[in-house]
């Protein structure tokens, strides 16, 4: 009786070995030409098994466990994932600007200038700094200091008190804009960009005396949306999008960049 418990169950183990040497995974590796692909790494997905393809692009795999996914490496070459198939055929294609997937996050350092809107005669420029891959996250800073212009000399009434302030025809403007956000990139190599912080923007007279009378139609100040595209070629980025104070209604500024990933 022993005996036989035994024997049983060497047959039973045999069995499972032998069921388990028939999980095997073959195919071929080309490129989009048709030619075979040799030294290709096959690695299944999820397990550590691994082949190199042979000089004709041909592999074959032997798993433990039936195999749902294989990845495919090769230099030069996008890296793809592809469902288990019988003898099936894996086309690679060249890695190039435009589909080249991300491998580890990069950071981004960026130069920014913004349109000068109404009221702002002097351009403004900053810098945009984050960490780029799929998902990322950016900090933005604008800005244009305060310039004096020349001008003839105007009467303009104050409504508070409809006393009438002659101003020299000089003033100074400023805008600044402080911004942080996501990053997502959309498909390779076109990221969406949308943040939020704050914007500034001040507009003051010079008056006969000396003194300056802020303008309260032309300032503003608070909570302002930051959104747009970022395009990546190479190591060089490019986005262009808008800033918009939600203060004292919608205003909106043009903002373009470009910069480095490294």
């Amino acid at each position: 009786m022993v005996k036989r418990i035994l024997f049983l169950s060497l047959f039973l183990l045999i069995a499972s070995l032998a069921v388990k040497a028939q999980n095997v995974v073959t195919g071929t590796v080309v490129d989009r030409d048709g030619n075979p692909i040799p030294g290709a790494k096959v690695e299944i997905v999820g397990g550590t098994e691994s082949t190199i393809t042979e000089l004709d692009g041909t592999f074959s795999i032997t798993t433990e466990l039936p195999a749902e996914k294989v990845r495919v490496l090769y230099g030069g070459m996008q890296t793809k994932v592809k469902k288990v198939e019988p003898s099936m055929v894996i086309t690679l294609r060249e890695t190039t600007w435009w589909n080249r997937e991300p491998e580890k996050y990069e950071w981004l350092v960026s130069v920014q200038g913004a349109f000068p809107e109404s009221g702002v005669k002097n351009p403004s420029l900053g810098l945009m700094l984050g960490r780029v891959k799929n998902i990322g996250w950016y900090v933005k800073g604008v800005y244009s200091p305060g310039k004096s212009t020349e001008g003839d000399y105007v009467s303009y009434p104050d409504d508070s008190d409809m006393i009438s302030y002659w101003t020299t025809g000089k003033d100074k403007r400023s805008f600044y804009a402080v911004t942080a956000g996501v990053l997502v990139r959309l498909q390779s190599p076109v990221h969406a960009y949308v943040g939020a912080g704050y914007a500034s923007r001040k507009v003051a007279w010079e008056l006969a005396d000396g003194t300056y009378f802020k303008n309260t139609e032309y300032s503003y100040s608070g909570f302002a949306l930051d959104y747009g595209l970022l395009l990546r070629i190479g190591m060089v980025t490019l986005n262009g999008g808008v800033l918009m104070s939600l203060a004292d209604g919608c205003n909106f500024v043009g903002n373009f960049g470009i910069g480095v990933t490294f």
